[in-house]
């Protein structure tokens, strides 16, 4: 397998270990209450929808919609149950809260579940609440460490169909309740400011007198009036279901009431609604009991948002995935960047030139110099030209230099050791070839084929 290969199969098992690894991490959870009807994340609701739309004997539906528009809606036909649960303070405006009333005096049922009742409602539908404080990060951070406990109990009530039944819930679900005493304010009648410092009331100071009424008139040594206000929950209003505090009904979580020709129920547990809520213990029991109050209608719960929108991404990306042109355009660079990436995996290597063998043109050479002497009629110069390179190659091969009259008997004799030939007939050829070149003359042919005959005779005894 060459490295090429290599390279690339390494590159895939990379991406499987990448994704493997991806997908064996927990995955990332969004702690903050959004009751979605789609939503699996700890505070959505697609659990609760799940059950609901399987258990409910005369059907169980979602959708986004408001009171104005169901009391206005001619399609919408009585008895119908509706169910809102959601975790923020001033949902209803003027208009959605008469509507709201409208449409539960008209013989329909209504259950609201949240934590956070506005004050004009309760002011109107007679009850008081104490908001739950929630904390999607504490939340979040004591579920991750398993820090979360059932250290609070709720009691159902007993019933027609249901005994007496005690509840665990986490106590961060359920810090929320309904007040059946009564709450004491001071409402202030002044020209002036009121002041910053609000003074206490003291039996000693005021005279007040309460015949089951909401106002009385206090008054003191200052200018200020002070009216003192109390407000309690109505009769009227049936509790279901109670905290234990010190193993005693203290506060309700779970009431009803009758309203016009309706009713209405009102929980302050939404958080036991979601499906972390109802994979808690035997919530789902305490919720089913909830769900029961309003069960004999068909039932409708309003979403927050469209369900269209809950699927809607986040993602940059989503205005180019909506447009046929751009999703293409995408798909295709991305398709084209994969192509990329395979055939550029391998090594890339610059060519290498094929390098031709250097050509030997000496002999072309001499014999177009040979020809040259031989056209021009230069023959003595042709053979002097040879005797130098005669003398050049007895000087490289041997060290001796035959130009060098005085060293001829030594020169001739180291020849004939190396050629082979008698010293004597070496002495002559070279001799007379030295003498004919010394000379200047020209010669024939017959004379230069002679001298050259010589000298290349002598080499080729050396070289062989």
């Amino acid at each position: 397998m060459n490295n090429s290969k290599i390279f690339v199969l390494a590159i895939a098992v990379l991406l499987v270990v990448a994704v493997l690894i991806e997908l064996s991490v927990p995955k990332r959870f969004v702690w903050e209450p959004t009751f979605s009807h789609d939503s699996k994340q700890p505070f959505g609701c697609a659990l609760f929808d799940s059950l609901a739309k399987t258990s409910v004997k005369h059907g169980y539906s979602v959708k986004h919609t408001t009171f104005y528009q169901l009391l206005n809606d001619s399609s919408v036909k009585a008895p119908l149950s509706v169910i809102d649960i959601y975790s923020e303070y001033g949902k209803y405006s003027g208009l959605e809260k008469k509507s709201l009333l409208d449409f539960v005096s008209k013989g329909n049922k209504l259950l609201i579940c949240t934590d956070r009742f506005q004050y004009d409602l309760e002011d109107t539908l007679q009850f008081l609440s104490d908001d739950g404080y929630f904390s999607a990060n504490a939340i979040k951070r004591a579920a991750s460490r398993g820090l979360l406990r059932s250290n609070d109990s709720l009691v159902w009530e007993k019933d027609n169909l249901y005994p007496e039944h005690v509840y665990m819930a986490y106590s961060d679900f359920i810090n929320a309740n309904f007040v059946l005493k009564p709450d004491t304010t001071y409402e202030y009648d002044n020209e002036d400011e009121e002041p910053e410092v609000v003074e206490k009331d003291s039996l000693d100071r005021a005279v007040v007198e309460m015949i089951d009424s909401t106002l009385a008139t206090v008054s003191d040594d200052t200018n200020t009036k002070r009216r003192k206000v109390i407000r309690r929950t109505s009769p009227e209003w049936k509790p279901l279901a109670w905290k234990y505090v010190d193993k005693k009904k203290e506060y309700p979580v779970v009431m009803k009431r009758k309203w016009g020709r309706g009713e209405i129920v009102i929980c302050t547990t939404p958080l036991l609604f979601t499906n972390y809520g109802i994979m808690n213990g035997d919530n789902v029991s305490f919720v089913y009991r909830v769900l029961n109050t309003v069960s004999d209608n068909p039932i409708m719960r309003i979403a927050e948002k469209p369900l269209a929108e809950e699927h809607i991404s986040q993602s940059p990306m989503r205005y180019f995935i909506a447009n046929p042109p751009l999703r293409w355009a995408v798909y295709l660079a991305l398709l084209t960047l994969l192509l990329f990436f395979i055939f550029t995996a391998r090594r890339r290597q610059r060519a290498i030139p094929i390098v031709k063998k250097p050509e030997n043109h000496q002999l072309e050479f001499t014999k177009l110099i040979g020809t040259l002497y031989y056209q021009d009629g230069a023959h003595g110069d042709l053979v002097r030209k040879k005797y130098s390179y005669f003398t050049e190659f007895l000087r490289r091969e041997v060290q001796i230099d035959v130009d060098e009259d005085a060293d001829d008997e030594e020169n001739f004799s180291m020849l004939a050791r190396h050629t082979g030939m008698s010293a004597k007939d070496i002495g002559y050829r070279i001799k007379a070839t030295r003498r004919a070149c010394r000379s200047g003359l020209d010669m024939t042919v017959d004379e230069m084929i002679m001298y050259i005959d010589y000298m290349n005779e002598i080499e080729k005894k050396l070289t062989n």
